[in-house]
């Protein structure tokens, strides 16, 4: 009868087996210098020493789920990575070693391209999803699709940011995903920084075990913050271990690095990430002197007012995009108008217009107000395009159709919204967007909530906000139509006549080029692409 061998700690691993690494820090240069082995840090060393490193005479480990929490870049993909290939090579055969992120494409393009990137140097051929290592063992990545991971046998499963698991599909994968009795060394290994306080809900229940309600371990006393609290946790039935770390340790941290997050990130997002702190999902979304320098970027170009007082303003000819955003029956509603001008690299103001609710009436008349407005405007103003939610709009957005205003749909939906809002905080951020002065526009957007989504900020209507924010949502749907348009009117037929037709001979560049964008236009003379 064969003997099964003992696995091998995962730190005595690193240190005689090695895993190799894309980028490697080299002390004496301060700096990344490419490919070498894993070099583990004092506190990464004693704390997977710990966990990571089997019991005798059992086949387990001393916790069988393990959080290791820490700051934005401090290695915990490359730690995973690290984790998930160590597994492999020295669990017992056949064994299932899952990878699993918000979704696939995360958990291929992290610890899963980590892990590719050592085995490849070991001589495995890895598939874009799948290695199939020694007598059976294999690693998968898996997406947060429950269903797919029903009846497997997994040894170990490794988890990535598991603050981003919020649905109830979530909750499913989770409680498949336990490893199976007869499976030796069973283990749930987890790498995340923190979460939100109302919606990260599997991660928060784990910290509330060990970190809230749980108890230090005596074993990693000597492992504290800057205030001399510990960091390294259990629960009370001793099942998980939690290693949640608030400090900067690794050289590559600099306070000029942090210095540069603080001016690039929102408050609560610097804090969840550079600090390892929980915050609430909802916040104040733009800061508001970052409208105010939109505003001086405006005035130095003359943008003192919409564009329909200024005749002679460079953005007067170019296409505008417009978004409309209906209140319900108490709500304001607003239409914004926007010009890119990707001559100077500039997204700016054209138009507004808000409507309050009129007290006591039953909503809104859209004929008279919004559609009128719309249908005015469109006069005045080369209209790319009308966004709209169809929502609150749909009736309103027929009659405007067949009146020849090219209406687009643009449903509020959270997919929809982050692009938007993403986009409008990017604009704002980099310096891109000019606008004219207007206080309703600021006290929208000074007083709009953005809520944190996986894939970015939305903003948000709270129905117990007495601020509205209406003009805010316009704005954010009119720039992203603006930005991914690039300042062309895509509405317009472009006609490309191909060089193979037998009719090539007979071109006028007089009829195709005015609705070429202007970076393809050559004066008068007809080019092919």
């Amino acid at each position: 009868m064969q003997v099964e061998a003992p696995m091998k700690p995962f730190v005595r691993w690193v240190e005689e087996d090695g895993f190799m690494i894309a980028q490697n820090w080299d002390p004496a240069r301060k700096d990344w210098v490419g490919a070498g082995r894993l070099s583990l840090s004092r506190e990464q060393r004693d704390v997977l020493a710990y966990c990571l490193t089997p019991l005798p005479d059992h086949r387990a480990f001393p916790y069988s789920t393990v959080i290791y929490s820490t700051l934005k870049k401090t290695g915990k993909t490359t730690i995973a990575a690290a984790v998930g290939c160590w597994y492999g090579s020295q669990a017992p055969a056949p064994t299932e070693i899952y990878v699993l992120a918000n979704d696939e494409e995360q958990a291929r393009s992290r610890v899963y391209n980590d892990m590719v990137f050592h085995l490849k140097q070991q001589g495995w051929a890895p598939l874009k999803y799948r290695v199939e290592l020694t007598e059976g063992t294999s690693v998968q990545v898996l997406a947060q699709e429950y269903r797919s991971a029903a009846g497997g046998r997994q040894g170990l499963t490794i988890w990535d940011e598991l603050w981003g698991y919020y649905s109830e599909a979530s909750r499913r994968l989770w409680a498949e995903m336990t490893p199976p009795p007869t499976v030796p060394y069973p283990l749930r290994f987890i790498v995340t920084y923190a979460g939100f306080e109302e919606e990260s809900d599997l991660l928060w229940d784990l910290y509330s075990k060990t970190v809230i309600n749980g108890e230090p371990v005596p074993e990693l006393a000597q492992i504290v913050d800057r205030h001399g609290n510990p960091t390294c946790f259990r629960d009370k039935d001793h099942n998980i271990f939690t290693f949640w770390d608030t400090e900067p340790r690794m050289p590559w941290q600099t306070p000029e690095y942090y210095s540069q997050q603080m001016s690039t990130l929102r408050p609560s997002d610097f804090l969840r990430m550079h600090r390892n702190m929980w915050v609430t999902s909802t916040e104040v979304a733009f800061p508001i002197h970052l409208w105010d320098k939109a505003v001086e970027r405006g005035a130095e170009t003359q943008l003192t007012a919409p564009l329909e007082f200024l005749p002679q303003h460079v953005a007067r000819s170019l296409p505008i995009s417009v978004a409309v955003d209906i209140g319900v029956k108490h709500d304001q509603s607003a239409v914004v108008g926007v010009y890119n001008d990707p001559t100077r690299g500039r997204v700016g103001t054209a138009f507004h217009k808000v409507w309050d609710p009129v007290p006591g009436s039953i909503g809104l008349d859209l004929e008279l107000t919004v559609e009128a407005y719309l249908l005015d405007v469109a006069k005045k103003y080369h209209i790319a395009a009308v966004r709209y939610d169809p929502t609150q709009f749909h009736r309103s957005m027929v009659t405007l159709l067949h009146k020849g205003l090219p209406m687009q749909e643009m449903s509020q939906h959270p997919s929809n919204m982050v692009a938007a809002t993403e986009c409008l905080s990017d604009v704002l951020r980099n310096g891109v967007l000019e606008a004219y002065p207007s206080e309703e526009i600021r006290n929208h957007l000074k007083f709009a909530i953005a809520k944190h989504k996986p894939r970015g900020i939305m903003l948000w209507k709270d129905k117990d906000s007495k601020y509205p924010n209406d003009a805010a949502v316009a704005l954010s749907m009119a720039i992203y139509d603006a930005v991914s348009r690039g300042g062309v009117d895509t509405t317009l037929a472009i006609e490309v006549q191909s060089p193979y037709s037998d009719w090539t001979a007979v071109r006028n560049p007089d009829l195709y080029e005015p609705n070429l964008p202007e970076p393809f236009q050559e004066g008068k003379r007809w080019r092919t692409l």
